[in-house]
């Protein structure tokens, strides 16, 4: 994990600008935001542990290899993705985190809308909005102000426990609760549409978003040196899929049925056989970078802003569109339908951007030096 961050760090120094913030930490370093510092503008905080005690003007993002400690005052939103993490602060809008283990303290304090999705889940705080849960092992404990919505193999109510709205939940057994906890709606068990063993049983589904977090972590590092050594690569590719859809479907339809077709036949031969390697690695190239580009589309249509584009704005509208795609691909049922237009659309945005490049012709030779002449010139004594 150290190389990584490093590696982070490296790519990352030159983005942080005035429209966006971006830090990181360098090897084990816990990154902190000490008490009584604000972040001014939307920023991106990244590191092994990262420690978050001063104030975020707008909106916050948390990332941390192993653990988060947030007790901060966040202004925006606040989304954080991490080993384990521990919220403490205020969020005034909404919060989106994701990690093994997750636990809001009895003084968190999130005024809008609450997603978590983790193994472990401990909430002893209070949430003003709608929330929603996604865990192996959930506790709930403090004060909802808005409707309840929990999936876990496990349920616990802690004692005292108010719910302004209804608490709806998918468990393999019924809820039991002490008679100190207050429900103003309706507790509701919704059963789940397979059984226990099935796809969206909660061990099952909590395993698919692990490995999907993971697989967005290594989507990121591969999509910033991307953006970062290929801009107008990537810029083109997004604005073709933008400008020109169709053209962009016909293109992926080509590749994605041709390549393999043409990888076949180099390959059998005997004499392609490196140029079949060569095909399938650039063939494969296209179908990863494919997914990128369409984050990258996501994200600046989720987040277009009329400000110049800069490099910390691209990413963080590329890490807005890969956890969309994950999200949606981890999901049971929806990778089906998320896998091949991301494939076709993407590839085929790449493919017409690659062909649409100016091609800068070689320089013509440069003429040769007139030949020296033994033969003395007229006027000239030798």
């Amino acid at each position: 994990m150290m190389p990584l961050l490093s590696i982070l760090c490296l790519l990352l120094c030159p983005a942080v600008t005035q429209a966006y913030e971006w830090r990181t930490s360098a090897g084990t370093n816990a990154l902190v935001v000490p008490a009584g510092e604000i972040l001014a503008e939307e920023a991106l905080l990244l590191g092994d542990r990262v420690d978050v005690q001063g104030a975020a003007e707008r909106d916050l993002w948390l990332i941390a290899a192993t653990t988060i400690q947030f007790d901060g005052d966040a202004r925006g939103d606040l989304r954080a993705l991490a080993g384990s993490a521990v919220f403490g602060g205020t969020t005034r809008q909404n919060l989106l985190a994701y990690g093994r283990g997750l636990h809001l303290t009895s003084n968190a304090v999130v005024q809008g809308q609450t997603a978590l999705v983790g193994g472990t889940v401990i909430c002893e705080g209070t949430m003003a909005g709608d929330a929603w849960i996604h865990a192996r092992s959930i506790t709930l404990g403090g004060h909802w102000g808005g409707n309840v919505r929990v999936h876990a193999s496990e349920i616990r109510v802690a004692p005292g426990t108010s719910f302004a709205g209804d608490l709806l939940y998918t468990s393999p057994r019924p809820l039991a609760y002490d008679s100190s906890v207050s429900i103003a709606g309706e507790a509701r068990q919704i059963p789940a549409r397979l059984p226990g063993t099935g796809a969206l049983a909660p061990g099952a589904v909590r395993a698919r978003f692990l490995f999907h977090g993971y697989l967005f972590l290594a989507a990121l590092l591969v999509g910033m040196p991307f953006v970062g050594f290929f801009p107008q690569l990537a810029g083109g590719a997004v604005r073709r899929l933008r400008l020109s859809p169709w053209r962009v479907l016909l293109a992926g339809a080509i590749l994605l049925l041709l390549g393999p077709l043409l990888i076949a036949f180099a390959f059998m031969t005997v004499v392609g056989i490196p140029l079949a390697l060569l095909l399938a690695g650039l063939y494969a190239a296209l179908a990863y970078l494919a997914h990128i580009v369409i984050a990258l589309w996501l994200g600046h249509t989720l987040v277009r802003s009329p400000a110049p584009q800069t490099f910390a704005r691209v990413l963080a509208a590329l890490a807005t569109g890969l956890f969309l795609i994950y999200f949606a691909t981890a999901l049971p049922g929806l990778a089906a339908f998320v896998v091949p237009p991301v494939l076709v659309l993407g590839g085929g945005a790449l493919v017409l951007a690659l062909l649409s490049r100016p091609f800068v012709p070689l320089p013509p030779p440069l003429p040769k030096p007139p030949e020296m002449s033994n033969q003395p010139q007229p006027g000239v004594k030798s």
